[in-house]
Formats: structure tokens, sequence, C-alpha cells
């Protein structure tokens, strides 16, 4: 028989090889296949049985089975896949309201609840204490393994309570060695809870604020505090070791005055951010002067205790006294004086805070509202032009798992960046939710294996309501829905809040890149002759760009990235599945040395990046 030929042919696939045996030599029978198989190599072999499992369910559930891999299958339920697949094409008509678009106006009162206070020059210093403690520290490793699942509740809380307690006093050493002594000879934790409680809660806000920071510590700080806020450690530590992340809003409402500034209409011109795109020199100085005087202004009139000038060695809120009342002894009561006053510096860095957020929020929306600009500007949702740019996919087709026309997944790509860009911007209102989440006593997680390795499985209500508001607001504004609107939240896809909001940090790491590399082709163009002919060679600058969105609104939104429709497809979990899927797939895109030339170094930057 040819057929142990076809196998050993590296340019055709396993089912072109197949097809073609069948084709030259007739039915194959069970004897020839034995024998063509002993001539595979092991690569040939692992590619054959992939195939055969991926393409046949009950042989796939079989070996799971058979192997102990069933926990996947288990966690969802036959009449949730069935529903799941039902979805995949389902669509809402509503109609459109743009209002939300066009709306200039700023809640300062509302925004301020979410925005956490930028760190003074202190709490940097308790930030790379916190950040150092978690990074070294192997707290999940001990906690989150197969031994635990299964361990006597007493002897896991005796564990539980070793890792703690052996963390604390760690921080509490690196910050004072002598106080760590002491913390050590008397193990009276709750004497310290002022400095503990002020230091975890610096890690936390630090993040929110600076989400590609930390990208390891947080995980382990949240799973090190989700542990301590059980009723039986905390009865054993005699302190909670959980405050609330501090807000412009926490910060302000000391004083009634401090809350009216939220009203000024000249907040806005203290918090705008200054782009210089479009604008003369003369013009940008102007707006800089004017932001610094409402700054100047809005800190003299609201604060409740003027600025000492030269006498004082305080930062922010904390005079020295302040801090080592709180930081380093952490067992008086006289962190309560010296915090209530709001003060003209402290106004000052509630202005400041305001206008990180205004940055934050372009930063990370402008990826989404640039790309929606080329879906507009370049595509024609009723005409699809030459084929090659047509954003019409099939099921099976260069890897897609659903059907669309040009016309259906025009608008699907359309809402689903739309959902990302409104996910952005309540970003932190979402983080606050989720952390009440995971913090959550009355929803305890479960130590699971999700198909992924042990994860904290927990649900997450909060998280789950808000992100069905923000799921209503943009169908209302796009007018309607394409596909499932499944949110994925504590189950094996999406085990908690954590993971639920690392995915969706990620959009911005992701359409960052894309949107830099097509800003830079034309400048690319213009570098060289040599490098505009090779351009050329794609068609043109224009080409060129309207080539790689093409490929990215095809197949960055196809419904790829899993075997079955509940963990990949329309939900909006399985959008952001599909273009990590694109993601990883860009090296072997033919335009692929367009993105080296312009820069690119990959779509998940090094921490700092």
């Amino acid at each position: 028989s040819s057929l142990p030929r076809q196998f050993k042919r590296p340019d055709r696939s396993l089912h072109a090889r197949a097809m073609a045996a069948a084709s030259n030599a007739g039915p194959v029978s069970i004897a020839d296949i034995a024998g063509a198989l002993d001539d595979c190599n092991e690569a040939t072999l692992k590619r054959l049985l992939s195939a055969v499992i991926r393409k046949n369910p009950d042989c796939r559930n079989k070996v799971a089975q058979e192997h102990g891999l069933t926990t996947e299958l288990t966690a969802v339920s036959d009449a949730d896949r069935r529903q799941a697949a039902e979805e995949q094409y389902k669509e809402v008509k509503t109609s459109a309201n743009d209002g939300d678009d066009v709306n200039e106006d700023i809640d300062f009162y509302e925004r301020a609840k979410f925005v956490p206070m930028r760190l003074t020059y202190d709490e940097r210093k308790y930030l790379r204490l916190i950040d150092s403690t978690m990074h070294v520290s192997h707290y999940t490793d001990h906690m989150d393994n197969a031994a635990n699942v299964r361990a006597n509740p007493a002897r896991k809380l005796a564990l539980q309570m070793k890792q703690l307690c052996a963390i604390l006093t760690g921080m509490q050493i690196a910050h004072s060695y002598e106080q760590g002594q002491q913390l050590m000879q008397s193990r009276e934790f709750a004497a310290k809870s002022v400095f503990f409680q002020s230091v975890l809660e610096i890690g936390r806000r630090y993040k929110i604020l600076n989400p590609e920071r930390m990208r390891d510590s947080y995980g382990k700080l949240m799973y090190f505090l989700q542990d301590s806020r059980k009723t039986e450690v905390r009865e054993l530590m005699e302190f909670d070791s959980v405050v609330r992340v501090r807000t412009v809003y926490d910060v302000l409402s000391r004083s009634a005055r401090g809350l009216e500034m939220l009203e000024d209409p000249s907040l806005r011109t203290a918090t705008m951010e200054i782009m210089p795109e479009g604008k003369s020199r003369m013009q940008v100085q102007k707006e800089i002067k004017a932001k610094e005087a409402a700054i100047k202004t809005l800190s003299q009139k609201y604060c409740s205790v003027a600025r000492r000038r030269k006498s004082s060695y305080g930062f922010g809120s904390y005079s020295l006294s302040y801090l080592r009342s709180s930081y380093a002894d952490s067992e008086s009561d006289d962190d309560k004086t010296g915090g209530e006053e709001l003060t003209e510096d402290l106004v000052e860095q509630c202005i400041y805070s305001l206008g990180d957020h205004s940055t934050y929020l372009r930063f990370n929306r402008e990826p989404c509202d640039r790309l929606l600009g080329f879906l507009r500007e370049l595509f024609d949702p009723n005409d699809p032009g030459p084929g090659d740019y047509s954003l019409a996919i099939e099921e099976g087709v260069g890897g897609a798992r659903l059907s669309h026309p040009h016309q259906r997944q025009y608008t699907f790509v359309l809402q689903s960046m739309s959902l990302w860009r409104e996910v952005l911007d309540n970003m932190f209102q979402l983080w606050h939710l989720a952390e009440e989440d995971l913090l959550d006593e009355e929803h305890a997680y479960a130590l699971t294996d999700t198909g992924q390795g042990l994860q904290r499985v927990q649900k997450s209500p909060r998280s789950v309501v808000a992100m069905q508001k923000i799921l209503a607001k943009v169908q209302r504004k796009v007018g309607g829905w394409i596909g499932s609107t499944q949110v994925h939240l504590g189950d094996h896809n999406v085990p908690n809040a954590l993971m639920f909001i690392d995915k969706y940090i990620q959009v911005p790491r992701f359409l960052g890149p894309l949107v830099l590399t097509l800003d830079k082709i034309p400048q690319l163009s213009q570098s060289s002759d040599a490098m505009k002919g090779y351009i050329d060679s794609f068609g043109g600058v224009k080409v060129l760009q309207k080539r790689i969105l093409s490929d990215f609104f095809r197949h960055a939104f196809d419904g790829s990235g899993a075997d079955n429709f509940f963990d990949a497809g329309s939900c909006i979990d399985g959008r952001l599945t599909s273009a990590w899927n694109w993601c990883s797939s860009i090296e072997r895109k033919d335009y692929f040395p367009i993105f080296l030339l312009t820069g690119f170094t990959g779509f998940d930057g090094k921490e700092g990046f």
C-alpha cells in the first residue's frame, strides 16, 4: 500500500494524506492502517491521535473517563452545552441609542467613590515592602496544592495559620528588625493591626491604579487576604487584615467643603488631560497654566487647613508623627489624630488622583476607539467589497468555529469591541466589586481542578450583576446583540473575580501593539526606498493596513480557542478567548515581518513596559 509513504510526507495534512490514500488505493483495511502506523514516527502518531480525539466526541469522553480527566466534563452538564451551542447565533434587535456617547458631562461625585488615591512618597516605601514580600512568598504553592484538596480541616487551618503568620512576621521584620523580634516573641499580631492593614491596602490600591504592575504579587496578595477573612482565622489572629481601599471620596468626605469641590465646574479644568496633537506650543502652554491655576484655586478654596509653608515635614495627609504611630508602632490610637483634617496638600492630591483616572481611561480605551474608527472608516457593513477584504467567516475555514456573512460579522465585531470599551471605562468600579466578591465570607471558594490546574472557584454575584448592566448598556447603544450573552464567572472558564479582572485588563495589551503597528506603517514606508518597495509588494500602505485589519476582524472574532461552544464561541468570555487565539498565531501570518519592522516584541509586555 502507498499509505506509509503518504504519512511520511511532511507537506500535507493528515486529512489530505488519508484522502489521498483512499483515492489511490480504494478502501483501506485495518491491516493496512496497522502497517502504516508501524512506519509512522512519534510526532505523526501524536498528531493522528489528537485528530481522532478532536473529531470523535465519544472517543474523547471515553479517554477522559478512563484516565481520570473528567473534571471539565462533569463541571458542565450536557444541557448547558446544548444551550451554549444554540445561543451562538442568537440575535436580539433593539433601537440604537447613541445618547450616552455624546454626553460629555462627568459625574465627579460618583467617579470619586471608585478612584483610588495616588500614593504619597512615604506610602511608596511600604509599597516596595508588600511587593517584595509577596514576590518571594510561596503562600499559594503551600495552600493550593493537591494535598490540601482532601486534607483534614484542622490540619489545613494549622498550615494556613503557619503561612499567614510567617508572611506577617517577615513583613514586620523587613520593616523594623527590633519590632519584628518583639512580634516573634509576643505573637500578638493584633497589636500591629494598623500597620498590616495599611501596608496591605497600599498594595491593593497601587495595583488598581497600575494594572501592568505587581502581576504575580497581586494574585498571591488577594489569595492571602481571602484566607485571612475566614472566621476561624480572624478569631485566632484577633483582627481583620482587610480594610476599604482609600478613595478620593473617602478623603474628601472628611469635610463637607471637600464634597462640594466635586460639583465645582473648575474641577473639569483641573483634571483635564492636555494633549499636544493639533495644537500650537502657545496653546499648550496656555492650557497648562489654566490647569495649574485651577488646581491651586480649588486646593486653597476647599481645604480645612491651609498649607504650612516651609515647616511641614509630612507627606500628603500623614505627618511624621502619624507615620510613626500607624506604620511603626501600630499600637497607639494616635493614628486617628492628624488624619481627619482636609489639608491643602491633601485636596491637591485628590485632584491629581482624579486626573490620573482620566489618563488611565484614555490610555486603556484609546486602542478600542481607534479600532472602532478603522472598522467604520475602512469597511462598509453592507458592501463586503473584494473577497480578500470581506469579513465573512465560515465554520471550519481558517480555524473559524462560527459562520457569519459580512454584515453579521461587522456587527459582531462592532458589538464586541464596544463591550470591551465599556468594560474598560468602568474598570475601577468593576475592580472594587471584584475585590468585594473575592473577600466575601458568605461565598467561600472551593479548590477545584478546572482542567487548567487547581483553581479557587468562587461565586461572584456583584461582578456578574455589574457585567450584565454594562452589557445591557452596550445593547442599547448598538441596537441589539448577536450571539450569546452568557457571562462566565465562577465556573471552570473563569474561576473567580480575580481571573475575570485579569482577562479584561489584557485588552489594551493586545490591541495597543496592533494599533501601534498600523500607525507606524506609513512612517515605515517613507523610511527608505527598499522599505517602500517591500510595503508596495502588499499593495501599498492603505491596502496593507486593511489587509491586517480584515484578518483581525475575521479571526479574532471567529469563536476559536476551544473545541466546544461553552468554552469559546460568541459568549462574552469567548470573544476574548478568540482574540487571544489570534494573537498566539500572529507569527504564522504573511504580514508578520511588518509587525517586527515596526518594533513589535509581543502582545504581553514585561512588568513596567
